[in-house]
C-alpha cells in the first residue's frame, strides 16, 4: 500500500511539474538577419509567463563570427481581459527580455546558436539563428521604439509595445506544448528537454517560406499531401507574408486547380495579421484562402499559381520605425505538383461506386406504415470525413410490390472536412401486405488503411395498408361483394338499322357562300403579315443589342431558377458569342472565342479580354463538360455567382461597344 501511495504522489508530482512550465515561452528574435561586415544588430531574448516565475541570466553560446558588444535587461507586466472557466476575468503577463548587441566579423552564412534559460529549474532552449554576412554594409535596420533612458545607459525598448503583438504567439506556443505534453503522457512521444520551445507550424507536406527579409511581401503556399489516391482530401493554405505596410492588395489570379474537385473552407474577404517569426525575424502573416482539393483521375495534378499585386511602404533604412514611399510589386505563390494515385484494382469489390473516405451509412422511412398506391420517401444518408458529394446511390434491390419511381439528393461540405449526401427516393407500393426493403450494401475505400471496406444499412419491414382515399377502380377500392346484386341488363348484340335516305342539312349550305371563304382567307392573310412584321422587325427600329441580350437574359434565370445548368451554360455561352460577334462585325456564333477577341477592338481586347476568355470558359465546361467533372460549377449559389459575374463582364463590354 505504501509502495502504491508513493507511486502515485510520484505521478502526481510529475503531471504537475509539467503543466508547471505550460504557461511559459522563451523565444529569441534578431532586429534584422542580413548586414554587411562590421554592422551591429540585436538579439532578443524573451520570456513570457502567466506565472510570477524565477528567471535566471542566459547562458551564452559560442558566438563565433560574432563580436559582443553590449547586453541589458528589460522587463513589462501587462493585463489583459479573457474569458475563463469562471467567466470574463483579468489575466497577466509577464515578460522579461534580454537584449545582446552583437556586431558580424566575417562574412558568409553564420548561425547564432541557441540560448539556455533556467526558468523555475526548468531548462528551456531556444531556436537557432542564421544571420547572412556580406561584405558591404546595408546600413541599420528596423528599429523599435525606444521609452526614455538615461544618458550613458543602454535604451530600453517599450516594455508594452510588443505585448498585443505576442498574444497570438503565446496562445499558439501554449496550446501547442499542452498537446505535446499529453501525447508524452498517453506514451505518443518521449519527452525531449532540448526540444525548442518556440512555436512551430503544423505538419505539411510541402510548404514555402520566405527567405529573404527585404522582400516587400511573399505568398506561401501550403499543402498537407503530395501524394494521394484518387478522391483523396488534399488541404491547401495560401498565406501572405510581409513586413511592410500594404495599402492595396488586387488578387489578380485566383488558382484554377484544373484536375481537382474543389470545396472552399475558407476564401477571406478582408485579411488579417498575425505575427510570426520566421528564422527568427518577425514577420507579419496572414491567411488568403484555403480549400479542400479531391483530385479526380490519377497521374500528376498541380496546384498551380496565386498571384497577387499589392501596393506597399517598406520600412525605411535608418529611420527607426518609419515606411518610406509605397511601391506596386506583383507576386505569385509556388506551383505545387500532386502525385495522384489510381485506386487498387485488386480487391475492388463489385458495390463500389467511388467514395474514397470514412463514411457511416443509414437508411430510413418516415413511417412504416403506408397507404397502397400512395408514395412514401425512403432516405440513404452518407456522412464521415472525405467528399461525399462524389458518393452514387448503389441499386436498390426492391421487392415485387415496391415501385421506385424517382430519387433526388443534397449534399454539403463542411469546413472541418466532413461531409454528407443524402439521398431521397420516392417509393409507391402497388399492394397491400408486409414488404420489407432489403439491407443495402456499398463499398468504399479507407486511403489511410489503403484497404476497401463495406457499409451495410439495416433492413426495413414496411406495413402496406388499404387506402380509403384510392380513387375509383383502383385495387384498393374493389365493389363490395357482400351487397346483393340485382339482375344484369342483357344488351342484344347486332348492328344498326342502315341508312336509307339521304338528306341535306341545312348547315351545310354554308359551303356554298364564296364570300365566307373570302373573309378567312382575308384573315389569315392579315396573321401572317403580323407574324413577318414580328419577326423580320418590318416598319420598327432595329433592335439594339442591349435589349436583345436583356431578353436572353430571361431564358437564363429561368434556367437558374430549375437547376438546369446545361440551359445555362449553353445560354451563356451563345450571348458572348452573340456580343463578341456584334463587336467583331463577324456574326459570331461560327467563330471560335480566341479568333473573335482578335477581331474586336483593340482597346476592348485590352481591358476585357481575359476576363472574357475566362468567364466563357466557365460557361462553356457548364454546356460540354461530363457531370462529373464539373465538381462545384453545378452548386446554385456557385452558379449564380458565375452568372452575375458574365453579366458584368458583358454589360461591360457592350458599353464599350455603344459608346462614341
Amino acid at each position: 500500500m505504501t509502495k502504491t501511495g508513493n507511486f502515485l504522489f510520484f505521478l502526481s508530482f510529475l503531471f504537475f511539474s509539467l503543466f508547471a512550465h505550460a504557461n511559459t515561452t522563451v523565444q529569441s528574435t534578431v532586429d534584422r538577419n542580413e548586414m554587411g561586415v562590421g554592422d551591429t544588430f540585436t538579439l532578443t531574448v524573451a520570456v513570457v509567463s502567466t506565472d510570477d516565475v524565477d528567471v535566471q541570466d542566459p547562458r551564452i553560446p559560442d558566438l563565433d563570427g560574432f563580436d559582443l558588444l553590449n547586453n541589458w535587461q528589460s522587463t513589462a507586466v501587462a493585463q489583459k481581459l479573457v474569458n475563463g472557466p469562471q467567466g470574463m476575468q483579468f489575466e497577466t503577463q509577464r515578460r522579461k527580455e534580454f537584449h545582446y548587441m552583437l556586431s558580424a566579423k566575417k562574412t558568409g552564412t553564420l548561425s547564432v546558436s541557441s540560448f539556455e534559460v533556467v526558468v523555475n529549474g526548468k531548462v528551456f532552449r531556444t531556436q537557432p539563428i542564421v544571420i547572412k554576412v556580406g561584405t558591404q554594409s546595408v546600413g541599420p535596420g528596423p528599429r523599435k521604439r525606444a521609452v526614455p533612458h538615461a544618458p550613458g545607459m543602454p535604451p530600453m525598448e517599450d516594455p508594452f509595445e510588443s505585448m498585443d503583438q505576442a498574444e497570438d504567439e503565446i496562445f499558439n506556443q501554449l496550446l501547442r506544448q499542452r498537446q505535446r505534453l499529453l501525447q508524452q503522457q498517453m506514451g505518443q512521444m518521449a519527452p525531449d528537454e532540448n526540444m525548442p520551445s518556440a512555436v512551430g507550424l503544423p505538419e505539411a507536406a510541402f510548404r514555402s517560406l520566405p527567405t529573404n527579409p527585404n522582400e516587400a511581401f511573399f505568398i506561401s503556399v501550403e499543402v498537407d499531401k503530395t501524394e494521394v489516391y484518387e478522391g483523396e482530401q488534399v488541404t491547401v493554405n495560401w498565406y501572405i507574408y510581409t513586413r511592410g505596410q500594404m495599402e492595396t492588395l488586387d488578387r489578380l489570379k485566383f488558382p484554377s486547380l484544373k484536375g481537382f474537385w474543389k470545396e472552399i473552407i475558407e476564401e477571406v474577404p478582408s485579411i488579417q495579421f498575425s505575427e510570426e517569426i520566421v528564422n527568427g525575424v518577425p514577420w507579419k502573416k496572414a491567411l488568403l484562402a484555403s480549400h479542400a482539393l479531391f483530385p479526380i483521375k490519377a497521374g500528376t495534378a498541380v496546384i498551380d499559381e496565386y498571384k497577387i499585386k499589392s501596393r506597399v511602404r517598406l520600412p525605411a533604412q535608418g529611420l527607426g520605425g518609419f515606411y518610406g514611399r509605397p511601391y506596386e510589386y506583383t507576386k505569385s505563390s509556388a506551383r505545387v505538383p500532386i502525385k495522384v494515385k489510381p485506386l487498387p484494382v485488386e480487391g475492388r469489390p463489385s458495390d463500389f461506386t467511388g467514395a474514397v473516405g470514412q463514411f457511416e451509412v443509414h437508411a430510413s422511412v418516415e413511417n412504416t406504415t403506408a397507404p397502397v398506391n400512395q408514395p412514401f420517401s425512403l432516405k440513404v444518408r452518407f456522412e464521415g470525413a472525405g467528399n461525399a458529394k462524389l458518393i452514387d446511390l448503389p441499386a436498390l434491390h426492391l421487392p415485387t410490390g415496391l415501385e421506385q419511381y424517382d430519387t433526388k439528393s443534397e449534399s454539403k461540405f463542411f469546413k472541418n472536412g466532413r461531409s454528407y449526401k443524402e439521398f431521397e427516393v420516392l417509393v409507391i407500393p402497388r399492394q397491400e401486405g408486409s414488404m420489407v426493403i432489403p439491407a443495402m450494401s456499398i463499398s468504399m475505400f479507407d486511403p489511410h488503411t489503403k484497404k476497401y471496406y463495406t457499409k451495410t444499412t439495416q433492413a426495413i419491414t414496411l406495413s402496406i395498408v388499404n387506402n380509403p382515399n384510392a380513387p375509383v377502380g383502383s385495387a384498393s377500392r374493389l365493389a363490395d361483394t357482400t351487397k346483393p346484386v340485382g339482375p344484369q341488363k342483357v344488351v342484344e348484340n347486332r348492328l344498326p338499322d342502315p341508312i336509307m335516305v339521304w338528306e341535306s342539312s341545312t348547315s351545310a349550305s354554308i359551303v356554298y357562300k364564296p364570300w365566307l371563304w373570302t373573309l378567312v382567307y382575308g384573315v389569315m392573310s392579315l396573321g401572317l403579315l403580323l407574324k413577318a412584321q414580328n419577326e423580320f422587325g418590318w416598319g420598327r427600329r432595329r433592335r439594339s443589342l442591349k435589349d436583345l441580350v436583356q431578353k436572353r437574359y430571361k431564358r437564363v434565370d429561368g434556367a437558374l431558377q430549375k437547376g438546369d445548368f446545361r440551359k445555362v451554360g449553353a445560354e451563356m455561352t451563345n450571348i458572348f458569342y452573340t456580343v463578341l460577334g456584334e463587336a467583331s462585325g463577324t456574326g459570331g456564333a461560327a467563330t471560335e472565342i480566341s479568333r473573335l477577341l482578335e477581331m474586336v477592338p483593340p482597346s476592348l481586347r485590352r481591358d476585357h479580354g481575359d476576363d472574357i476568355a475566362k468567364t466563357f470558359e466557365i460557361f462553356q465546361t457548364m454546356s460540354f463538360a461530363p457531370e462529373e467533372m464539373l465538381g462545384s460549377l453545378k452548386d446554385p449559389a456557385q452558379m449564380k455567382s458565375h452568372v452575375d459575374h458574365g453579366k458584368k463582364v458583358i454589360t461591360a463590354v457592350i458599353s464599350a461597344i455603344e459608346s462614341p
